[in-house]
């Protein structure tokens, strides 16, 4: 167990680090001020004592008044429970949103994420017990107490509440401005026409759709070859009408070779 004088953060979930880290926290004495008060977070129930003779007569059993639970008690509670209680604790924590939202719920057992956790809650009990709103042990944060009847259902729904949600992938691709110019040009070139509106929309889907397979590709690693657009989209031309594309293929050949013999 580290010194009191010791605040080097623990690493490992044991007792002996909660211990450490109430050190580092504040959580070391017993007379945390709340009104120039004891920092109590409950009080245990009250026992019955001897039978003693009433003021009006007869008999009455005497009561005696719980202990009172402070924060030193909790420091002592904790470092008592054993590892699945410390878990059990740790989730009843984590299902009231003292631990805030976290990424991974693995987190909640980090020593120092479970000792603020538990700090706020001993400031929440502190407080509901000074104004009423908790009676006797049911809001200092045990499992006696506050999680008395905590399951592992409220824990599954604080995890949509607490953990924060993975993000959606992003896929770069190109702007649909330039597919649609990409398309024209290479109607005019290959066709030498405009694409008709559903022509153009079925080009536009066929290139988008494969810059989202590639991009799907990259994310989950290896080599990707860049999308060929121009390639997706002289396909698609001679599909929509592959007898003016051989035309246009054979008049832009006489031209070469009309060019190329000086006749052009």
């Amino acid at each position: 167990m580290a010194g009191d004088n010791d605040t080097t953060p623990p690493t490992a979930g044991t007792a002996p680090d909660i211990a450490a880290l109430f050190a580092a926290v504040g959580m070391t004495s017993n007379f945390a001020p709340i009104a120039n008060s004891t920092l109590v977070l409950g009080q245990e129930a009250p026992e019955m004592g001897q039978v003693r003779p009433a003021l009006g007569g007869g008999m009455m059993r005497e009561e005696i008044p719980g202990a009172k639970f402070t924060e030193e008690d909790l420091r002592q509670y904790v470092l008592g429970l054993d590892e699945t209680e410390l878990l059990t604790l740790q989730q009843g924590l984590f299902s009231e949103g003292y631990y805030g939202t976290i990424d991974d719920i693995s987190e909640i057992e980090d020593p120092i994420n479970t000792g603020l956790a538990l700090e706020r809650a001993a400031r929440a009990a502190a407080v509901a017990f000074e104004t009423g709103a908790a009676a006797g042990m049911e809001g200092a944060p045990t499992l006696e107490g506050r999680f008395a009847d905590f399951t592992l259902e409220d824990l599954e729904i604080a995890k949509d509440d607490y953990l924060q949600k993975e993000k959606d992938p992003v896929i770069r691709v190109m702007p649909a401005s330039a597919v649609d110019r990409m398309v024209d040009a290479t109607w005019s070139k290959v066709l030498g026409r405009k694409p008709s509106d559903e022509e153009r929309r079925v080009a536009f889907g066929l290139v988008r759709a494969a810059q989202v397979e590639a991009g799907e590709a990259v994310q989950q690693g290896g080599v990707v070859e860049q999308v060929d657009v121009t390639g997706i989209l002289q396909g698609q031309a001679g599909v929509v009408d592959p007898m003016r594309m051989a035309a246009m293929s054979m008049s832009e050949s006489s031209n070469l070779v009309r060019s190329a013999i000086g006749l052009a």
